[in-house]
């Protein structure tokens, strides 16, 4: 708080033209009710969980500090800060049991205690060149989101974006120190790599993310003569390499978002079974999004929309190599909610959330035998009728690799209700229903979402 004063005396003490002020707060409530998350037939044994989740933003920024001029270009500082706070109410437990755990342990705190997101100062034209240069603690998404994304908790280090001078192109650069949220703590995480974005009547980027995981971890799916194999090899370092190419256009009414990547590396094995000098990395992954915006007679404006995605899964023929496709930071978290496809299942290329959260044994939490998901999405958002917009979405998941048996996870229906004024204030009421597959549970399951959303920010 002392810093958040201290901006304002700073502010107040700058002239008119030299800087600006800007406050930005926002408050989100979510009611969330889950049914059956435990995907099981026996009625006693099903996981029922609600609780309302609170998510509020304050940010202070002052902006376009003057620095200095070089050859006619003037060099300019923002200074900001962002507090924000998340909390549970209904649960005092709900938190630390999984799966909300794994959501949870994304951020510096969950109890409503605020934690800065954002500390930073930016420069522009830094030593007067086309470069804007971030930092301290920062928001930072690369690319789609696929191989890198903060998720609102906030990296700490330096980010840099330089205007090239052929092509209209722009590079990206950066390094954050953080750490690895699937590994007990001590551990230490460098997150470092580039961006280049090549204009055309899209936009291309080639993205490329190196991970330094200094963590002592198991690699699941992995082991070598004179080991129990479903125990995982035991690792004390690895280092992780993303290479990623993205596509994305918006023309007039195709919006369209596609990226591959493949995932290359090596990890030190430990531990007192003898072990192979390392273990290798060697995955991949796609996501593809598009939408079709379609003016109906009278009615308005409907929307169409289909989504692929798919993340390798570990071959056991190859015991010694992880070939399944795992980013430390991959986009997957929206407070205390899963941001992925499917409002139950919210499942991204490389782990899942609704119904396997019994599992500690794979780290994409499916069961075990089982890694990487595919995923197919088609939905339909029809015209809204007084500002009020229904979406209804199908989703249906499989596993990329299973030791046996069928490869079906399950599939699952959305529907949204909801209302938004000037994207500053909204309503939404969603509904999803899931049918597990073989691949979840050999039996017959069902499992259900109920969520009531508000918000409103300036």
């Amino acid at each position: 708080m002392p810093f958040l004063v201290s901006l304002f005396l700073l502010a107040g003490s700058l002239p008119a033209q030299a800087a600006n002020l800007d406050v930005t707060a926002a408050y989100k409530m979510k009611a969330l009710s889950y049914s059956n998350l435990n995907l099981t037939g026996d009625k006693s044994a099903r996981f029922n969980n609600s609780f309302i989740s609170n998510d509020a933003r304050l940010g202070v920024a002052v902006r376009k500090i003057s620095l200095e001029t070089i050859a006619g270009e003037e060099s300019t500082m923002d200074v900001g800060v962002t507090l924000r706070a998340l909390g549970a109410t209904g649960s005092t437990t709900t938190l630390q049991n999984v799966p909300f755990s794994s959501v949870a342990n994304n951020y510096p705190s969950t109890n409503f205690t605020p934690f800065l997101e954002n500390a930073y100062l930016k420069v522009s034209r830094l030593l007067g060149a086309p470069i804007e240069a971030t930092f301290g603690r920062q928001n930072y998404r690369l690319g789609s989101g696929l191989l890198l994304d903060d998720d609102g908790a906030g990296f700490t280090g330096v980010s840099a974006r330089a205007e090239l001078p052929w092509w209209g192109m722009k590079l990206d650069g950066f390094i954050f120190a953080d750490k690895n949220n699937q590994q007990a703590a001590p551990n230490s995480l460098t997150l470092m790599g580039l961006s280049l974005d090549l204009p055309t009547e899209g936009v291309w980027e080639l993205n490329e993310l190196v991970e330094r995981d200094h963590a002592a971890q198991t690699i699941h799916g992995c082991s070598f003569p004179g080991m129990d194999p479903n125990v995982g090899c035991q690792v004390s370092k690895a280092l992780r390499s993303f290479s990623s190419v993205r596509y994305s256009l918006n023309y007039g009414p195709i919006v369209f978002d596609g990226e591959a990547a493949l995932e290359k590396g090596v990890a030190t094995p430990t531990g007192a079974t003898p072990a192979p000098n390392h273990i290798t990395y060697n995955g991949n992954a796609e996501v593809v999004k598009a939408k079709w915006k379609q003016n109906l007679p009278r009615i308005g404006e409907g929307i169409a929309r289909i989504s692929l995605a798919r993340g390798s899964g570990s071959n056991p023929a190859n015991p010694t190599t992880d070939q399944a496709f795992f980013p430390s930071h991959g986009h997957r978290y929206d407070g205390l909610d899963r941001s992925g496809f499917g409002e139950f299942f919210n499942a991204t290329p490389y782990d899942a959330f609704g119904g396997n959260y019994t599992s500690t044994s794979t780290a994409s939490g499916l069961h075990d035998g089982s890694s990487g998901i595919v995923i197919v999405g088609a939905g339909y958002t029809p015209p809204a009728y007084h500002g009020v917009a229904l979406d209804v979405d199908y989703y249906f998941f499989q596993a990329d690799r299973v030791n046996s048996g069928s490869k079906n996870l399950g599939s699952e229906w959305d529907f949204r209700l909801r209302y938004n004024v000037q994207n500053r204030f909204g309503m939404s009421f969603t509904t999803a229903f899931f049918k597990a597959g073989t691949a979840s549970n050999p039996g017959t399951a069902r499992g259900a979402k109920y969520a009531f959303e508000a918000f409103g920010k300036f």
